[in-house]
């Protein structure tokens, strides 16, 4: 999934599975917690919907706040994600 798709599918289940009412803020440089509005459980729901809607595996040890400090750094923790299965398959 490209960085343009993986944008893409968060602005989506901002917008549309969790209702997020401040989603009109949302660009790679958006603060999650300051910007757009999203408590820790909300954070935890856009992971589980990351998890089921897009097929990511993101284990409990692997989550630390920087990578969902803005929108921009939670796309290349899920690109980092997204090259450590594909270097497994390999």
């Amino acid at each position: 999934m490209s960085r343009t798709e993986l944008y893409d599918a968060i602005y989506h289940i901002l917008k549309e599975k969790l209702a997020l009412s401040h989603v009109s803020a949302f660009h790679e440089h958006a603060r999650l917690n300051e910007d757009l509005y999203m408590d820790s459980i909300m954070v935890l729901q856009l992971i589980l919907h990351i998890e089921i809607d897009l097929g990511f595996n993101i284990p409990d040890d692997a989550i630390v706040p920087q990578d969902f400090h803005t929108v921009g750094s939670l796309l290349s923790f899920l690109e980092g994600l997204e090259h450590k299965v594909t270097e497994a398959y390999l």
